[in-house]
């Protein structure tokens, strides 16, 4: 770096502070529950009644951000299962992404997150219908 002048050594370690305070918020990895929910899938909170496909799922308070959620990415990852009538649930690839399009409002939300029936049955056997799951915002 003996040829950079100090304001570009101080932004460049600025922009390294930068890149690296994303790279981590980025890749925290979470645990909870994940739920399913059936169709239909529309209206949604974040689209109405614009299609979304079926690789969706609905937050709940806890990632909700007031609707910051709204159109981000989660990587969800079958873990667990939660109860003994299937012990172990976890199936497929055992990990989903899905775009958050609504809202698992509290009082009725089961889970951390609420899987579309279609994104759930991917990781898990919907028999067991809640999981024991690790999430992280991509």
């Amino acid at each position: 770096m003996a040829f950079l002048s100090n304001n570009s050594r101080i932004a460049l370690i600025l922009f390294s502070c930068l890149v690296m305070s994303f790279h981590s918020s980025a890749s925290a990895q979470n645990y909870g529950t994940a739920t399913y929910y059936t169709p239909p899938y529309m209206p949604s909170a974040c689209y109405g009644f614009a299609d979304q496909g079926v690789m969706i799922a609905a937050a709940s308070e806890a990632i909700w951000n007031g609707g910051g959620a709204c159109g981000q990415y989660y990587q969800v990852t079958c873990v667990s299962g939660t109860n003994a009538g299937t012990p172990y649930p976890c199936q497929g690839s055992s990990s989903v992404v899905v775009k958050i399009v609504d809202l698992c409002p509290a009082g009725s939300c089961r889970g951390t997150i609420d899987l579309s029936q279609e994104a759930f049955a991917s990781v898990a056997d919907t028999a067991s219908g809640v999981i024991n799951i690790s999430y992280q915002h991509i």
